[in-house]
C-alpha cells in the first residue's frame, strides 16, 4: 500500500487526532482503473458536500489530485482512498478549526468472488438525520455487521434500521426493481448515499425512493446491489426467504452502460 499524509506523523499529532479519536471526518473509495479514476467526478462532489455538512473547509480539488496523481504513478489498477478529517487542535469534543488535513493511500483491488446471496444482519440501523447519506467515519455498527461474516456462508450482508426497513448493505446500496421501475431505499436518516447511485441517476434512469420494510421484498422483481468497486451485482436470495429473478433487461442495461463508464 502507498500513504501520502498531508500533516507530519508525530506522536503529539496522533494523540489529538481528531479522526482517531472522534471519526469527524469524511472518506471516499475510488477506484483506479486501466490508470484513471472514471467516476472522480461524482466523488469529489460529494466529498465537497459532506464538508460542507460537517463545518469543514472545502480542500482544493488540483492539490488532492496532485498527491493522488504522484502516489499512483505506473499503477494502472487499485482501490484509493481519500480521508479527510479537521484539523487537530485540543482535547475534547469541540472541534477548534474548520481547516482539515488528509490522507491518500492505494491499495490493490479487493480479491474473492462477488456474492449473489445475502444474509441478514442482526445489527441495526440507527437514525441521525444530520449524518444520513454521508460516508462520514463513524462505521462502527459496518464493523459490528462485518464481524458477523466470520465463518459464515455469506460475504454480505442486508442491514435494517431500527425499525425494520432495508437501508443497505454492509458495502453496499440497493436498488430493487419491480416491472420497468427501480427503487431504492429512503437515506434520510440513516445509511451512505452510493456514488454508484449517483452515477445511475446521473445516467438518466430514475430512481423512486421510498421507505422499504423487510417484509415486502417479496414485491419486487429484482435485486442489484452497488459500489464505486465492484458496480453492480444481481442478488439471487435473501437467506431463504426471498429469491429475485437475474434475467432482467434493467439489469442488464444498468450493468452494460456501468461497463461502459468504467471503460470509457
Amino acid at each position: 500500500m502507498k500513504t501520502y499524509l498531508s500533516f507530519k506523523p508525530t506522536a503529539k499529532q496522533f494523540s489529538i487526532n481528531r479522526a482517531l479519536a472522534y471519526g469527524d471526518g469524511l472518506f471516499e473509495t475510488i477506484l483506479l482503473h486501466k490508470g484513471d479514476m472514471p467516476l472522480w467526478s461524482l466523488h469529489w462532489q460529494r466529498l465537497q458536500s459532506g464538508l460542507q455538512q460537517l463545518g469543514m473547509q472545502k480542500i482544493s480539488e488540483s492539490l488532492l489530485l496532485d498527491k493522488i496523481n504522484a502516489l499512483r504513478a505506473g499503477q494502472s489498477q487499485g482501490v484509493v482512498k481519500v480521508i479527510v478529517f479537521r484539523t487537530s487542535g485540543k482535547r475534547g469534543y469541540l472541534g477548534s478549526s474548520s481547516e482539515v488535513d488528509f490522507i491518500v493511500t492505494i491499495a490493490s483491488l479487493p480479491e474473492g468472488q462477488i456474492s449473489h446471496e445475502l444474509s441478514v444482519s442482526s445489527i441495526q440501523l440507527s437514525h441521525q438525520k444530520r449524518l444520513a447519506g454521508l460516508k462520514h467515519l463513524n462505521r462502527l455498527e459496518q464493523v459490528l455487521a462485518a464481524n458477523e461474516m466470520v465463518g459464515s456462508a455469506y460475504s454480505d450482508a442486508l442491514m435494517l434500521d431500527v425499525k425494520n426497513r432495508i437501508i443497505e448493505t454492509i458495502s453496499k446500496n440497493i436498488v430493487l426493481i419491480k416491472g420497468n421501475s427501480l427503487y431504492s431505499p429512503k437515506l434520510n436518516k440513516c445509511g451512505v448515499y452510493g456514488v454508484a447511485l449517483r452515477w445511475l441517476e446521473s445516467q438518466g434512469f430514475e430512481i423512486k425512493w421510498k421507505k422499504i420494510e423487510f417484509k415486502t421484498m417479496g414485491q419486487y422483481d429484482g435485486f442489484l446491489v452497488c459500489n464505486s468497486i465492484r458496480g453492480f451485482n444481481a442478488i439471487t436470495k435473501v437467506t431463504d426467504k426471498f429469491q429475485f429473478k437475474v434475467d432482467l433487461p434493467l439489469i442488464d442495461e444498468i450493468q452494460n452502460k456501468w461497463l461502459l463508464t468504467i471503460n470509457s
